[in-house]
């Protein structure tokens, strides 16, 4: 389900649990700061009643096997995961096996998937947002994206 993150049933079910577990994985400076902008709006939208816990991965940690077997665990926690990056052909090989073992831990977590993406011309097919929507799927997860 693609959509925008301002969906009232998204953010009222987070209002109303006054938590929210994020994890967030990034490509570069650049990505990150996409995604620390996005958690300081999500934050002050939420407003001060609701704790925003925040988990954060440079896509490059993946490279390490303990740390991907961390971060799946936090995901697999987590009511909203985030991922941000450039549009490409694929998502790094570490990025994508850390993806396998957070589905794997999933389970029936309520989860939603953000992607936070560079904006590329409607004609054109853009293979990450395409392979998280299919990730999104899979997991059976709210599939949202922003794309600047």
């Amino acid at each position: 389900m693609n959509g925008t993150l301002t969906r009232p049933g998204v953010w009222e079910r987070w209002k109303e649990a006054r938590q929210v577990a994020l994890l967030a994985t990034f490509e570069d400076s650049a990505t990150g700061t996409r995604v620390k902008e996005f958690c300081q709006r999500l934050s002050r939208h939420l407003g001060p009643q609701c704790r925003l816990i925040e988990h954060v991965w440079l896509f490059s940690t993946f490279r390490l096997p303990e740390l991907q077997e961390i971060a799946a665990e936090e995901a697999s926690t987590s009511d909203l995961v985030v991922i941000s990056a450039h549009p490409g052909p694929s998502l790094p090989d570490e990025v994508q096996t850390w993806v396998e073992l957070w589905l794997r831990n999933k389970g029936d977590r309520v989860t939603t998937l953000l992607a936070l993406l560079d904006p590329v011309p409607e004609e054109d097919h853009d293979p990450v947002q395409a392979y998280l929507q299919t990730v999104a799927s899979r997991g059976n997860m709210a599939f949202l994206v922003e794309a600047e």
